[in-house]
């Protein structure tokens, strides 16, 4: 009992000392959720097809991939204040310049763009936050960050309901409150972190390493980028409302909160490749019972809200089945593959899910990701036959984190940069020296 109060006790300060940090990622993550559902809504009255808005998606996820690879350059050049204010702001007007120039070209260069400043605005909070944590109150401050991350999202995409989206006024407002942002960081009192320079590993080692993991991490990279950007597309190609749109994306995106740590929780305690193949498996399963269900139907948004729920916890599975096999002294030089095999995942999947939606209509989507599904169970099935898993007491712990379903860079701060080993290390994950891989 005294031990928790006195944890409680040394969190407060630091929990105390992020608070303009907090509030900044709150503001930017509800303007670029609006944003988010903004275009395909938009995009769907302008004419603009599922193809050119799986196009404009994957412009998106490509500008995250420079921003997270390019971001910390400019950090050791100028520091973490003004880069923020400067991806904000380029961020902020990059949505008004959607507004008013309305063509699936301009809006995929504009977006790469938005993408780069998004990836680059969350290396910079949370290397910031992991520099203002310790390691007994890291843990808490990054399930604040989930939270907040999450919630700024789910409540951006529902403000599409409070003007038209044929109009500016919902432009504006999304630009306004990434505009917003800049403030809290500006009149912070907090430090600003030393930088390092990130390690790396090339995928091919990665994969020789641990090829369960690599391959997961594309596959379930894909589908979350798919829920996320694609969600709203097939929304308004289903000929749902606005409000529905809303709803149907905003579902999975609370869904992917839920079973987070109860599934995490399971993947510690029994073999963890057992568990990650039945959440792949019930995933498929939704994915194909969406097929079938109408989309007019009231019973789509529980199945997504569902499919969300066990979708979403298989990054952090996957991140914590690579940590099982790649030593502790070379974990972070191993961020910087993760990072670029989850972040190909994203750009290809709005491609395909465009084209599929494109050839099969509305139903290309949950087949599409359905199919993904079933060949990463495959996947799995084979290579459980190929290697055995790693005693269940020597695994490494789950840590809830989210692929960057629409900000693949949210686990690039903590990965490519510093803290994570020492996190890591602190909460005694073990490394068993094996001559095989997984």
């Amino acid at each position: 009992m005294s031990g928790h109060g006195a944890s409680t006790t040394r969190s407060s300060p630091a929990i105390a000392g992020v608070w303009a940090l907090f509030l900044a990622f709150v503001l930017y993550q509800v303007g670029n959720g609006l944003q988010r559902i903004l275009l395909p809504v938009r995009g769907q009255a302008e004419g603009i097809g599922a193809g050119s808005m799986g196009m404009v998606m994957a412009f998106h996820f490509a500008g995250y991939l420079i921003g997270a690879k390019f971001i910390t350059r400019a950090l050791a050049t100028v520091g973490h204040i003004r880069v923020f204010a400067a991806l904000a702001s380029t961020a902020s007007a990059a949505v008004l310049i959607n507004a008013v120039i309305v063509t699936p070209l301009s809006w995929s260069l504009v977006y790469l763009v938005s993408g780069l400043c998004n990836a680059g605005v969350s290396v910079v909070l949370e290397s910031w936050l992991n520099d203002r944590s310790s390691n007994e109150t890291r843990g808490t401050i990054l399930g604040l960050y989930m939270m907040f991350m999450m919630g700024g999202t789910a409540g951006g995409q529902l403000l599409v309901n409070v003007g038209a989206p044929e109009g500016f006024g919902l432009f504006v407002l999304s630009s306004v409150l990434i505009s917003a942002a800049v403030i809290p960081v500006t009149l912070s009192a907090s430090s600003m972190p030393p930088m390092r320079t990130p390690e790396s590993m090339p995928v091919r080692e990665l994969y020789r390493t641990i090829p369960s993991a690599v391959i997961g991490l594309f596959m379930c990279s894909f589908v979350q980028s798919a829920a996320n950007s694609m969600g709203a597309v097939f929304g308004t190609e289903s000929g749902m409302s606005t409000a529905k749109v809303a709803s149907f994306t905003t579902v999975s995106v609370v869904g992917a909160v839920v079973l987070q740590i109860p599934l995490g929780t399971l993947s510690d305690r029994y073999p963890r490749r057992a568990v990650i193949l039945a959440v792949v498996g019930i995933s498929c399963a939704l994915a194909g019972l969406g097929i079938l269900i109408p989309p007019s139907s009231s019973l789509i948004l529980m199945l997504n809200f569902a499919f969300g729920a066990f979708v979403f916890p298989l990054y952090g599975q996957f991140i914590a089945l690579a940590n099982d096999w790649i030593p502790p002294e070379k974990r972070l030089a191993a961020a910087s593959g993760i990072v670029m095999v989850s972040g190909m995942g994203a750009v290809f999947s709005p491609i395909v899910l465009a084209f599929a939606m494109e050839a099969f209509g509305p139903v290309g989507y949950y087949g599409t990701l359905a199919v993904v599904l079933a060949l990463l169970l495959c996947y799995l099935l084979y290579r459980i036959q190929r290697r055995e898993a790693i005693p269940v007491e020597r695994q490494s712990t789950f840590q809830p984190i989210l692929a960057r379903s629409g900000e693949i860079a949210h686990s690039v701060g903590r990965w490519v940069r510093h803290p994570l080993h020492e996190w890591l290390n602190h909460h005694g994950h073990r490394h068993v020296q094996r001559n095989d891989d997984a």
